[in-house]
């Protein structure tokens, strides 16, 4: 039979072990028992996902390539891969003047900040060929 060399009770002896081996796993979590406040966290550290230029992308691109036909467009959905983010195009006008394309549209945009809606205008000349989105601006 093992005896320890420091006549500690073997129920006390695996206390003190499994605390001591324990011990290591609280070394970064801020536990000061100092009384100073933990500083290794900031509430508010995570960027409100707000206004994503990935949106406008995928916003332009679904108003640029809806098919108009002798009316007005209705319930295009989108959806941004990147972060989940979609809605549905729900209005698209279309004008023309000389060398110049433009579409004025009003889309909802479903986020994890809730719903919105928006107007906006995209633009192309007869030179770029390639839409521009001019205006995406949240309604209230």
């Amino acid at each position: 039979m093992h005896t320890n060399n420091f006549n500690i009770p073997g129920s006390m002896m695996i206390l003190l072990v499994a605390l001591v081996s324990t011990s290591g796993c609280m070394g970064g979590m801020g536990l000061d028992v100092t009384g100073g406040p933990d500083t290794s966290l900031y509430s508010g550290s995570i960027p409100v996902s707000g206004e994503d230029a990935t949106d406008r992308f995928v916003i332009r691109d679904t108003v640029a390539q809806a098919q108009l036909g002798s009316g007005f467009v209705q319930e295009i959905p989108w959806f941004n891969s990147e972060n989940g983010n979609s809605g549905t195009v729900s209005f698209i006008r279309e004008e023309s003047s000389v060398g110049k394309v433009c579409r004025d549209f009003i889309v909802s945009k479903h986020s994890y900040d809730g719903i919105a809606q928006y107007t906006g205008e995209i633009c192309r000349t007869r030179m770029t060929k390639s839409w521009t989105l001019n205006a995406l601006d949240l309604q209230s």
